[in-house]
């Protein structure tokens, strides 16, 4: 296996360790419920196409390594865009959330698959 390939590979499992993380709260007492757990959906499936599209892991990796901004590019497939506009209007909890360990990594990485993926995947 190559290098690329490996440090691709592990990224990847890293991704979905915090995928698996991401908390998704029981519908009678959280007010996003639905909305958590469409991000978790949309994270999922955009693992699911990083395998596919493994020129989008390797910008995920830069991106992780950059101090610049990333942004979304919005000629991308109308699920990839969906998906962003989800995550975008997602409230983040704040700093007395008990799993915020946990959520906010996640965001983020979910953040950098779907930038990487808009850059990538082709319309």
């Amino acid at each position: 296996m190559s290098l690329i390939a490996s440090e691709t590979s592990e990224l990847l499992t890293e991704l979905h360790g915090l995928c698996d993380r991401l908390p998704v709260p029981q519908s009678g007492w959280h007010p996003y419920v639905a909305q958590i757990a469409a991000c978790r959906s949309d994270f999922e499936r955009s693992l699911d196409l990083a395998i596919d599209w493994p020129k989008a892991l390797e910008l995920v990796a830069g991106l992780l390594e950059s101090s610049s901004e990333p942004s979304f590019d919005e000629d991308t497939t109308p699920e990839l865009s969906a998906a962003w506009q989800r995550l975008q209007t997602l409230p983040l909890p704040d700093g007395q959330h008990p799993y915020l360990d946990d959520i906010l990594p996640a965001l983020v990485a979910h953040r950098l698959l779907l930038v990487a993926l808009s850059r990538t995947v082709s319309a």
